[in-house]
């Protein structure tokens, strides 16, 4: 990581072709060929926006190059810059650059965990005298989302006795199904479905633009439906010509233009064959949780709200499950997931709207970021 004074022109990249893209635009949005040097702004250390923007240009665009990072930049930003694709920053004025580089010698790993990095890189050997530390093994830092997040609530029983309630009373208002996105909680409801012989079907709605993960786990999941005629298996796709008319039209990353373009995309990819899963139902069941964004803090475990319109209750039966509930359910019962969670994804979609997320990020802030 080149840390450079905020007064030092002796650095800046004479004869090079330079970028400089603001934080409000997505970076697919230019054209990098022979663009040596990319410069992301920070017009106050509590604006992220540019540590997506360089995720963008080094996950999704390969982008090569130097990316730095200008503006209001604090020492302290520096280790997540440099973990979010930054390889330059410029720091703000008034900031000592040696000293700057002094710490980040001396920090340049993250010490505490995080949704990239769950372990911390160091830990204490208390049977040493003085406070040196050590690098974690590997086989420590290689943990899954079991290890992570397993830890059941101290209701976890009573809360497990109320979804199951929830599911018997979906089952009885036939037709019920369950709208399974191969989420973590939508594989607990589908196992409890199973475990039960609850008569409730399960759809999936495979958009054409699912991760390589989900589709395995897709197949999966049909293989293991087939041996519960209680709970069939059926899978929507959207229109295929609708599909290619819109990227044809809008280009294939129209989802990055603009919220009305996004809208669209999921539309076509997901609203329209949801349609037709839900036509006939009576009770449909879903893995919302309260606990996943303040959007979702009042999730009802009953929804009325398309009974007159549809005829339809929605039912969300993990509305009361903590992060840890679901997970602790997995580990108990082995239930199959996506690989994705491993790898720090709590809400998974379509591979192109789908991103990891690190400490202290909303639960979806990985869904749609730009």
């Amino acid at each position: 990581m080149k840390i450079i004074a905020h007064n030092d022109h002796s650095t800046l990249g004479e004869g090079q072709k330079t970028l400089e893209i603001p934080n409000t635009v997505d970076p697919r949005a230019f054209d990098l060929a022979g663009v040596a040097r990319i410069d992301l702004h920070f017009p106050k250390f509590t604006d992220g926006r540019a540590y997506s923007q360089a995720f963008l240009l080094r996950r999704r665009l390969g982008f090569l190059g130097e990316i730095r990072a200008t503006g209001d930049v604090l020492i302290d930003q520096l280790v997540q810059m440099q973990r979010s694709g930054f390889n330059a920053a410029v720091l703000r004025e008034g900031v000592d650059a040696s000293a700057a580089q002094r710490q980040f010698e001396r920090f340049s790993a993250f010490y505490q965990g995080d949704a990239v990095n769950p372990q911390p890189h160091f830990y204490q050997d208390h049977s040493m005298t003085t406070s040196s530390a050590r690098p974690l093994p590997a086989s420590v830092t290689a943990a899954t989302a079991i290890d992570i997040h397993a830890r059941a609530s101290a209701t976890f029983d009573a809360k497990l006795a109320e979804t199951l309630d929830l599911l018997r009373d979906a089952a009885q208002r036939a037709p019920a199904t369950q709208a399974s996105s191969l989420g973590a909680e939508d594989m607990v409801i589908t196992h409890l479905i199973n475990a039960h012989a609850l008569p409730i079907s399960v759809f999936v709605l495979e958009t054409g633009a699912l991760h390589a993960e989900t589709l395995a786990l897709l197949e999966q999941l049909q293989t293991q439906q087939a041996a519960h005629p209680h709970a069939p298996l059926t899978i929507y796709r959207p229109v295929q010509t609708s599909v290619i008319q819109f990227v044809k039209r809008e280009g294939p990353e129209a989802m990055y233009q603009s919220i009305d373009l996004r809208k669209a995309c999921c539309g076509i990819r997901k609203m329209e064959p949801l349609g037709r899963a839900l036509a006939g139902q009576k009770a449909w069941l879903t893995g919302l949780r309260r606990e996943q964004s303040g959007a979702r803090a009042e999730v009802p475990l009953i929804d009325s709200t398309e009974l007159a319109p549809k005829g339809l209750l929605k039912f969300n039966p993990l509305a009361n499950w903590t992060w840890g509930d679901v997970w602790h359910y997995i580990a108990l019962h082995q239930v199959a997931y996506n690989p994705l969670h491993d790898h720090h994804f709590p809400s998974i979609g379509c591979a192109p709207c789908t991103r990891a997320i690190s400490l202290g990020e909303d639960f979806r802030a990985g869904r749609w970021w730009w």
